[in-house]
């Protein structure tokens, strides 16, 4: 069993990102116990670096990007990696990802490029003496790690998050990605049930349930008096977050003369949606406020009453684990690993997804008492400090990520 920090590539899609600042933190915090991460990613960030912190620019600027390369590279960089693991080796993964592709002559093109970038990454790897590589999701980028290890035979390990993974687990091909695994990473038991659900009993005991967390710069919120309740949504602005709901939601409690606000943090594809169904409902106190970078985010949390995320689909969000480290009381809905977070009536308030009027009537109460608000707001600090801080999370992670079956040689 491999006892020290071994060099280590994290895998993701898009890195550094917005609505993933978590990655970002879990990165920060394996370097910090001495493991040497070295960040990939397939798609580029196009943010402005001006734009972001300064731990975020640098990630940015040391992140490997994939679709990057230099073009006058990708052929002899190809060749050396097939004189370096062989014709057989290289060959298999080429059969392994046809058999993975999905149907048509798009499926075939996307699993060659899919092919191709893990020609690239496994050259790139050999040449920094890398033999791990651990995957953030169960998509396309978690393909590329599987053909990684076919070329290399390096250890591989992800974590799993759902929901998208789960909603085409076939298309996805998680049974395969599983059985190739190493080691799989679940952020809830709700994520843990569902890679069960798809996979074959022998992979079981490969899945461990590690949960994301937060730390100290999430601070508690001292109530304030203030003659507006004042609502915030921090989150990707699409279907499966249902902000279309809580404006309508929010409309209600303005008709009924409740005094209210919302601040809509994030962008996303139901964005110009969001604003027209905003000023077709009359809503006078609303604000979009686009993507935000973490210190803003922060400051938002300090500025509201009540964080409000009524999902249709989620994993287990990031932002309300921030919302109940800062004190504030959560309103959200009872799916997928979002019950493992809040305890109804205790640590926060959870509803049927999709049900307005149950949106409607939390929020109503939640207006009305003040004292409730804070008792909730305690509790949920209290709860995610309990199970969801950062440090003690990171620490089970690099405890897990060291007891992977295998071997890693030093240089």
């Amino acid at each position: 069993m491999n006892k020290l920090p071994h060099p280590l590539a994290y895998l993701v899609s898009a890195y550094p990102a917005t609505s993933h600042t978590f990655i970002l933190r879990e990165v920060i915090g394996l370097r910090e116990r001495g493991w040497p991460v070295s960040t990939v990613s397939i798609n580029r960030d196009r943010r402005d670096p001006a734009t972001l912190g300064e731990v975020e620019a640098a990630e940015q600027r040391n992140t490997l990007v994939i679709k990057d390369w230099p073009r006058w590279r990708i052929l002899s960089d190809l060749l050396s990696t097939l004189l370096r693991y062989g014709t057989l080796a290289v060959l298999g993964a080429l059969v392994e990802t046809w058999r993975l592709s999905r149907p048509g002559w798009r499926g075939q093109a996307l699993a060659l490029a899919y092919w191709l970038e893990a020609m690239l990454l496994a050259g790139w790897l050999a040449r920094r003496n890398i033999q791990h590589v651990h995957v953030h999701f169960g998509n396309e980028a978690a393909l590329v790690g599987l053909l990684v290890k076919r070329i290399t035979g390096c250890l591989l390990s992800y974590t799993i998050h759902g929901p998208d993974e789960f909603h085409d687990a076939h298309g996805q091909q998680l049974a395969a990605k599983v059985a190739a695994a190493d080691h799989i990473v679940c952020i809830s038991q709700f994520a843990r049930s569902q890679l069960m659900l798809f996979s074959a009993p022998q992979h079981w005991h490969k899945m461990e349930v590690v949960r994301l967390g937060v730390g100290e710069d999430f601070q508690m919120v001292e109530p304030a008096s203030h003659p507006v309740l004042r609502l915030l949504c921090v989150g990707r602005l699409s279907a499966a977050k249902g902000q279309h709901l809580l404006l309508r939601a929010v409309s209600r409690l303005q008709q009924g003369g409740v005094a209210v606000s919302l601040v809509l943090a994030g962008g996303g594809p139901d964005d110009a949606s969001l604003h027209q169904e905003a000023a077709r409902l009359g809503l006078e106190r609303v604000r979009f406020t686009g993507p935000q970078p973490r210190e803003a985010v922060r400051a938002l949390y300090r500025q509201a009453d009540v964080f409000v995320l009524p999902s249709f689909a989620e994993g287990i969000p990031v932002v309300l684990m921030e919302a109940m480290a800062s004190g504030l009381p959560c309103v959200s809905t009872r799916i997928a690993g979002i019950p493992e977070l809040i305890a109804d009536g205790r640590t926060g308030l959870l509803l049927p997804p999709g049900d307005e009027d149950a949106l409607f009537e939390a929020l109503l109460l939640l207006a009305g008492h003040p004292e409730l608000r804070q008792r909730l707001g305690q509790r949920a600090r209290a709860a995610v400090h309990e199970h969801y801080w950062l440090e003690r999370n990171l620490d089970r992670l690099a405890g897990q990520l060291l007891a992977m079956p295998g071997e890693v040689h030093h240089a």
